[in-house]
């Protein structure tokens, strides 16, 4: 490759040191003796590398190689003195010359000279392609990027930022917790975090703030990054604006369901919105519901959609532990402290640190393990069976029972302080009876989760046998419609589960519906909260304002299964035959 160079000296004795050391490196060269005649040179030719003098007849040789830095980029420059310590060298050296050529000059000293300064410049080029490629990413994503120094001051940020986070360009060199006050608290224990754990680690965390009558969903993102040229660190914030994407996930929970727990009706998007509201602080919850309605379900959701989601989650069934090990459970023991206690162990709090801990039918819990309970909740330290040394852990306690605790603090059998402390924030599951509109779902869900289990390919439920399911009360709940399907499956030898398949005491209480009632009048019998039947009486006028657009919606939705669409529609079964039938409105596989 050819290297174009200019050589500025007054004396023709440097041409004949310098040319033959850099002609064999394939430099190609011109001189000029003067000031203007180099600047002259320079407007009109291109050139790699300047050699430059410090004394020229017209002028300053630094000043020269000063303009040549400044107005071509892309030349390299440097001079040539007789002198090294002169002042005008150093400051030129101060002021970004980058190196210099000492009379007389030597081959040798020549090529190294040469070499570094190319070096230097070709760097340069690289820094300034991989700045230019920086700025690109900034403009080009979506998400807001803030960089700050070790004292939190903004010292770069992109478009995104001004958009997302109202960031302008006054905002330079500010504090960063002065510019964006309103985010500073959620994202100050996320930087320091980051910073803690060093360059190579990002630490995340899910802000969900209500502004201005408006749900943001950000998604910050903080990490670490060194600069060893001059010896300091900063930190990049990333934020990314998730209000959207949330609200996408909640129509999809609306269809489907939410981590673990099924069901679209309204009590189930009650559960699912308590959750989120709970999802960014640690107060403790209480579970409460009827046996089999998904308690744990509801703890793991809200586990793993907190900040605590990457660390353990403790369940602990406290009905199941014999009240004489209970305490060494939940707290632990060391060596000796009991008969067969041979060595230290830690306990369910412990293990628990950093987490949550999901105690289950706390109402079980005798009332000296009550006041050890309370101590923790309120005080987070414990101290292990047979040990005085205290210790303390960062868990958040979530509670779930099927008893009623205010009747037993009535009856004296639970601690008052200890029931208001567990229900600072209370989540009940609804009973099976209540959302009877997710059967379908629910019924999807389980057959998915047993064919795999069982190794089977059952496809699903026939029209009597869904409507024996959809009839049923369920005392037992969402447990009891998965063991009476997995009993269905085990004894049928087809894909499709019919009416018999069903357990034999199943079908002792309910009857297999062979196709609409007879009449427009009949009697619906559904269950109260507490047990008790409730009747429901449909007459022939019921139903009537229901137009064909929302009973054909409705019938979609429901795949057509005519018991869950009566459900929606709050009418019966014959009501919904009957209006059909008036609509003209047939199942597809009717349709010819």
């Amino acid at each position: 490759m050819t290297i174009r160079t200019l050589i500025v000296d007054g004396d023709d004795a440097i041409l004949e040191e310098v040319v033959p050391v850099l002609s064999k490196q394939g430099y190609q060269f011109t001189s000029a003796k003067s000031v203007r005649t180099a600047t002259e040179v320079l407007r009109s030719q291109c050139f790699d590398l300047v050699l430059c003098d410090i004394n020229l007849p017209d002028g300053s040789g630094i000043q020269l190689v000063k303009d040549v830095n400044e107005e071509h980029p892309d030349t390299s420059a440097l001079i040539i003195t007789d002198n090294i310590d002169s002042e005008s060298v150093q400051a030129a050296i101060k002021d970004g010359v980058f190196n210099y050529l000492t009379k007389p000059v030597l081959p040798s000293h020549i090529k190294q000279i040469v070499h570094l300064t190319t070096e230097h410049k070709r760097l340069r080029k690289e820094q300034e392609m991989l700045k230019s490629r920086m700025e690109a990413i900034f403009r080009g994503v979506d998400d807001a990027i803030v960089a700050i120094d070790d004292k939190w001051r903004i010292i770069q940020f992109n478009e995104a930022a001004t958009r997302l986070l109202g960031i302008t360009p006054p905002a330079l060199d500010q504090p960063l917790q002065e510019v964006m006050s309103w985010l500073f608290p959620f994202v100050e224990p996320l930087l320091r975090k980051a910073r803690k754990e060093g360059a190579g680690k990002r630490s995340v965390r899910m802000v969900n703030m209500n502004e201005e009558g408006m749900n943001r969903i950000l998604n910050c993102t903080a990490s670490l990054f060194l600069d060893p040229a001059q010896d300091t660190q900063g930190m990049i914030l990333v934020v990314r604006d998730e209000s959207r994407l949330a609200m996408l996930e909640r129509e999809t929970k609306t269809r489907q369901g939410w981590h673990g727990l099924v069901g679209s009706s309204q009590p189930m998007q009650d559960i699912y919105q308590l959750i989120e509201h709970l999802s960014e602080v640690d107060s403790t919850v209480l579970v409460s519901g009827e046996t089999g309605t998904g308690k744990e379900l509801a703890a793991r959701a809200l586990h793993d959609t907190s900040p605590r989601a990457s660390r353990a989650f403790v369940a602990v069934n406290c009905a199941s532990l014999p009240v004489g090990l209970i305490e060494s459970e939940l707290f632990g023991h060391v060596r000796g402290a009991f008969t067969n206690a041979i060595r230290d162990k830690p306990g369910r709090f412990k293990l628990a640190d950093g987490g949550s801990i999901f105690l289950d039918e706390i109402g079980d819990i005798s009332l000296d393990m009550q006041i050890r309970l309370l101590r923790v909740l309120q005080e987070k330290v414990f101290e292990a069976v047979g040990d005085n040394n205290p210790i303390r852990v960062d868990v958040r306690v979530i509670t779930a029972t099927h008893r009623n605790l205010r009747e037993l603090v009535q009856e004296g059998l639970f601690r008052e302080d200890l029931y208001y402390r567990l229900k600072v924030v209370e989540m009940r599951m609804p009973p099976l009876r209540e959302h009877k509109t997710d059967m379908p779902a629910l019924i999807d869900h389980f057959l998915a989760k047993l064919n795999l289990r069982l190794n089977r390919s059952v496809r699903g439920v026939s029209d009597e046998a869904l409507a024996a399911l959809m009839d049923y009360d369920w005392p037992g709940n969402v447990r009891e419609l998965e063991h009476v399907l997995e009993h269905a499956m085990v004894v049928a030898p087809q894909s499709i589960l019919t009416w018999s398949n069903l357990p034999p005491e199943f079908r002792a209480r309910t009857l297999p519906s062979l196709g609409p009632p007879p009449c427009a009048t009949v009697t619906a019998s559904t269950t109260s909260h507490g047990g008790r039947p409730l009747k429901r009486s449909y007459g022939p006028e019921e139903g009537e304002s229901l137009d064909r657009e929302t009973i054909l919606r409705v019938l979609i939705e429901s795949r057509w299964h005519m018991q869950i669409a009566a459900i929606k529609l709050n009418i019966s079964r014959s009501t919904l035959w009957r209006r059909m039938k008036a609509m003209g409105l047939r199942q597809p596989e009717e349709t010819t």
